[in-house]
C-alpha cells in the first residue's frame, strides 16, 4: 500500500470511529486561521434576531430570509414616531485570541450600513460598530480591523470604552438607519474573522 492510500485508510478509520467526532468547519478554520459565521440552508432563520425601533416607539420593520446560502436583511426604515433604524444579530461562533479583522462579502442597495458586534465589557453588554457604504447591485468585500470598531451603549457612543477584545464577541449583525422613510435590502454572502 503506497503512502497516499495508507493515509486515506487511516483517515477513514478515524472518521468512522464512534469515539471521535470531527467538525469539518473547525478543521477548515484551524487550517486557514479564520472563523466563519455560518448561514446556509442547514442554519435556521430563528438564529437571527431582528430589533426594530419599535423598542422606542418607532414603526420601522426589518425582515430576514435565506436564499441559496445567502442571508438577506431587508425591510423599511421609517422616521415616524421618532424612529429611524432596524437591526439584526446572530450569535457568533467562538472568536479566538489573535483574531484582528473581520471581512464581509455583501451586495447592497447603495445605502450606508453598520457592521456591529456585541461584547461583554466589565459586566455590561456593549455594541461595537463600524460603518460601511454599498454600491447598488454590486458584490463587494469589506475588511475591517477590530481595533477600529467604536463602542456604544443604547445608542450612545462610549468614547472611553476599551478596545474591542476578540474573545469577548458574542454576536454579530447589521444595522441600517435613515433620516427619511425608505426601503432597504442587504444581501450577505459571507462573514469571516481572521488573524
Amino acid at each position: 500500500m503506497n503512502h497516499r492510500n495508507l493515509l486515506l485508510a487511516t483517515l477513514v478509520t478515524m472518521v468512522s470511529s464512534s469515539s471521535l467526532a470531527i467538525d469539518l468547519n473547525e478543521v477548515e478554520n484551524m487550517k486557514s486561521n479564520t472563523i466563519s459565521v455560518p448561514f446556509n440552508k442547514e442554519q435556521h432563520l430563528d438564529d437571527w434576531q431582528v430589533i426594530n425601533d419599535g423598542v422606542m416607539g418607532g414603526v420601522s420593520l426589518g425582515y430576514t430570509q435565506l436564499e441559496n446560502e445567502t442571508f438577506i436583511f431587508s425591510g423599511t426604515v421609517s422616521t415616524e414616531n421618532n424612529g429611524g433604524f432596524t437591526s439584526v444579530f446572530k450569535k457568533s461562533p467562538k472568536i479566538s485570541d489573535g483574531i484582528e479583522s473581520v471581512s464581509i462579502r455583501i451586495m447592497g442597495d447603495g445605502k450606508p450600513y453598520q457592521l456591529r458586534v456585541r461584547s461583554q465589557v466589565m459586566g455590561y453588554e456593549l455594541t461595537y460598530k463600524i460603518a460601511f457604504s454599498t454600491r447598488q447591485n454590486t458584490l463587494e468585500t469589506h475588511t475591517f480591523n477590530l481595533a477600529d470598531f467604536k463602542a456604544s451603549f443604547r445608542g450612545r457612543n462610549i468614547n472611553n470604552a476599551p478596545v474591542l477584545i476578540p474573545t469577548s464577541i458574542s454576536h454579530v449583525g447589521f444595522l441600517v438607519t435613515a433620516k427619511q422613510t425608505q426601503n432597504f435590502s442587504l444581501s450577505v454572502y459571507g462573514i469571516e474573522f481572521a488573524e
